[in-house]
């Protein structure tokens, strides 16, 4: 089975009248984005891209690119979780890259991710935030399907990380998770989620990130430049969900001055 290639381009930034807009919105197959949805002040918007065939398929190409520019608060997300469907053999890739301009805010924060028995997935996230921008952005690993009692029986999931601040790269990382070749349970917990801040003053956003979390399973570290990252492991998916809803809420008034937007499921 080849899969499909879905491409998406994305570059939000104010109109004339100083609102957050999509300038530039094409997309292909696996990618559809609804419409821009206001946020809390004019120059906010929120943005939910979904995947119209229901989830990831052996074969499957997924390659984005969104930009934020000047002036702009971008809140993407998705609608639902990213399902990662059984596969023969093969596998699937995701490439994003994620871009925020001097004086842009952009969070990035999709529903988890759920790779199902059998599946073997590739994601790269590459993101780049020029001096003066601002990034809030997660991401939720689930072991499989719970409910029908899949934990951690997927084949693959390998994870590449990239992070870069003024032209600087601060984080890079890369995981190789294959369940098969010994067990990723630790401590009890299945779940795992990964927090990144930046653009504000890092020691109040450690202690800021740190009261969020109090009383989890959770490290907070600080980043070279403006950069703090956040990672969490739970017996269940939605106490992630819970914290870093948290730290949003704290963060972006640290970030912005003002109150996060509330997140809605669609």
């Amino acid at each position: 089975m080849s899969g499909m290639t879905g491409t998406l381009r994305l570059v939000l930034g104010l109109d004339g009248a100083g609102r957050c807009a999509l300038r530039e919105n094409y997309s292909t197959q696996l990618h559809r984005v609804l419409h821009i949805v206001p946020g809390g002040v004019p120059e906010e918007g929120v943005v939910y891209v979904l995947n119209p065939t229901g989830g990831v398929l052996q074969g499957d190409r997924l390659e984005a690119e969104i930009r934020v520019e000047a002036g702009a608060h971008a809140i993407v997300t998705t609608p639902s979780s990213t399902k990662i469907h059984r596969m023969d053999g093969a596998l699937a890739e995701s490439r994003t890259t994620l871009r925020v301009e001097t004086g842009a805010v952009l969070e990035y924060v999709p529903e988890p991710v759920i790779p199902f028995k059998g599946s073997r997935f590739v994601e790269d996230l590459s993101i780049d935030v020029a001096a003066g921008g601002k990034l809030l952005a997660w991401e939720i690993l689930a072991p499989g399907r719970q409910a029908k009692g899949e934990v951690f029986e997927y084949d693959q999931l390998a994870l590449r990380l990239r992070l870069s601040e003024a032209g600087t790269v601060v984080l890079r990382e890369r995981s190789d998770l294959r369940p098969r070749e010994g067990s990723l349970t630790m401590g009890g917990a299945t779940h795992y989620g990964v927090l990144l801040v930046l653009g504000g003053d890092p020691e109040r956003l450690v202690e800021i990130l740190r009261s969020a979390v109090d009383g989890c399973q959770a490290g907070v570290s600080r980043l070279p430049g403006t950069g703090v990252l956040l990672k969490m492991l739970a017996a269940e998916g939605r106490q992630i969900e819970a914290a870093f809803r948290r730290v949003r809420e704290r963060a972006m008034g640290d970030l912005v001055g003002r109150p996060a937007t509330p997140l809605r499921t669609m």
